[in-house]
């Protein structure tokens, strides 16, 4: 029984072998940094009263740091950059595809909130818009094949 947990829990932490893996794998890092995004959100807004745009701010930022490191570590394990070069490369593409996915989030956020929308649900839209988009983003110029890294 331990031994085929232990399989188990190997092969889950195993790079990906094929594409619905990756997307599973995507979905999963998103949930997780969803959630802790949206009790950071909570936490800031609700318990330390920090301005629900600001605090929209410092979780999206928390959230594109937890997605880069999840998403490298896991998600794209078998397409990892070896190297400070390449990892710094990684991250700079990485960042580079959020300066658009982050201004265009912070304005659909505002402007669901300016006309009634919880500031919860905005953020929950703002990340469901942007995941198709990050995901073949990260797919394709992110996170490269060996054979195109080359």
């Amino acid at each position: 029984m331990a031994e085929s947990a232990a399989t188990t829990l190997a092969a889950a932490l195993s790079p990906p072998r094929s594409g619905r893996l990756r997307v599973g794998r995507f979905a999963v890092v998103g949930g997780v940094v969803m959630v802790a995004g949206a009790a950071l959100l909570v936490a800031l807004v609700e318990l330390l009263h920090v301005n629900p745009h600001l605090a929209y701010f410092i979780q999206a930022i928390f959230s594109i740091e937890a997605s880069f490191v999840l998403s490298r570590w896991w998600t794209w394990a078998d397409r990892r950059a070896v190297g400070r070069r390449r990892v710094a490369g990684e991250w700079l593409r990485f960042h580079s595809s959020r300066l658009l996915t982050v201004p265009a989030n912070q304005a659909l956020f505002s402007l669901l909130v300016s006309v009634g929308v919880g500031y919860f649900a905005a953020n929950a839209i703002g990340i469901f818009v942007s995941s198709v988009v990050n995901f073949v983003v990260s797919h394709h110029w992110v996170f490269l094949s060996k054979e195109d890294a080359s």
